[in-house]
């Protein structure tokens, strides 16, 4: 019995790590109608990832850590989530609004476009505040 104890902790301590990846549900595949999305396997993830931030001329890491801006240079909110289609193509980020409560929405790739702002690579869009709020919310994939 007092073997298992170390063991358990160990196998918490890494399902706790893994729990806690900056990379979880980063990159996530489009769902059925009706059905949550579903996380990809890490190396499909990665390299969708990887295509979808080279078509914006960034990082995997800039694109998922990218700020969402106005036109009018507003900081509307920061990126969470990639989502692709079944081709691997990306088609939405999830965009965590600034403002109360955190709503998450989908926004459309077309509707974004590369801003450098003073060597820092980000995104603007022409949709409104309004806009965005009216956009679908995000479900999370269950875990």
């Amino acid at each position: 019995m007092n073997r298992l104890v170390p063991f358990a902790a160990v196998l918490c301590l890494a399902g706790a790590a893994a729990a806690c990846s900056d990379r979880d549900d980063d990159v996530v595949q489009a769902p059925a109608p009706g059905a949550p999305p579903a996380p990809l396997p890490d190396r499909q993830a990665d390299a969708a990832a990887t295509n979808a931030a080279l078509a914006f001329g960034m990082t995997r890491d800039q694109l998922e850590d990218a700020d969402l801006y106005s036109r009018a240079d507003a900081d509307l909110g920061d990126v969470e989530t990639l989502v692709l289609d079944a081709s691997g193509a990306l088609t939405h980020l999830v965009v965590e609004l600034n403002g109360p409560g955190d709503m998450k929405v989908l926004v459309p790739v077309a509707d974004v476009a590369l801003v450098d702002r003073n060597g820092d690579k980000d995104l603007v869009t022409d949709l409104t505040p309004g806009q965005l709020q009216a956009l679908p919310a995000w479900t999370p994939p269950a875990r």
